[in-house]
């Protein structure tokens, strides 16, 4: 053949097109084609289970292909149900490997006390870990304040399956700058503590 052209059938490309709610996966719609020299040749119309020849080449493979019956509910059944099983392990393998390598991201902040305005609601927000095992508290001059003065929201999933915790303590507003919040996790290699006005610090 001459430079540029091949008599030879393109690579055939398959794929399904899905989306995820719920934590279900859905199937929108099916991909099979096969291209001749850089160009469409064949398609599959997965609705109504047959092909679809965009050039006038391909109407005798499209008879020859619709006329077995047997091929087109395999095409069809491979892109609903064996694509899409394929599709959802891939997705789960790299959520998997996000939430394995997933250390929280930590935020403290202040806000008005609605009951109190001399006083402040302090919160400490860690969000976007997994596993979902991890400590936090909160400590005035070190001393780590008791649970029955802390609102806990307890561990929560995130929709992309990592994990957010959050704490808060009502405190006098003039009293913030000796607080400070800790968390500790499986993907740090020490505490991250975090004093009430937005700088790190390590004892």
């Amino acid at each position: 053949g001459q430079p540029g052209y091949s008599d030879e059938e393109d690579e055939p490309q398959h794929g399904c097109e899905v989306e995820e709610s719920n934590g279900e996966v859905k199937f929108l719609r099916g991909i099979s084609e096969y291209g001749y020299d850089g160009s469409d040749f064949l398609s599959f119309n997965n609705s109504d289970r047959v092909w679809v020849a965009p050039v006038q080449a391909a109407e005798e493979s499209k008879r020859k292909w619709d006329g077995v019956a047997i091929l087109n509910q395999y095409t069809q059944g491979y892109l609903e149900k064996e694509c899409v099983d394929w599709l959802t392990k891939f997705m789960e393998y790299g959520k998997e490997s996000l939430r394995n390598h997933s250390p929280p991201d930590v935020h403290a902040f202040a806000t008005k006390s609605v009951r109190d305005p001399k006083k402040l609601i302090l919160t400490c927000l860690a969000t976007g870990f997994y596993p979902k095992d991890m400590e936090m508290g909160l400590t005035w001059f070190r001393t780590s304040i008791a649970d029955h003065l802390i609102t806990s929201s307890g561990v929560r999933p995130n929709d992309d399956g990592t994990y957010q915790l959050r704490k808060s303590v009502e405190i006098l507003e003039d009293d913030k700058a000796d607080y400070y919040s800790y968390v500790t996790h499986s993907s740090f290699k020490k505490p991250v503590i975090i004093k009430w006005g937005n700088y790190i610090c390590d004892w």
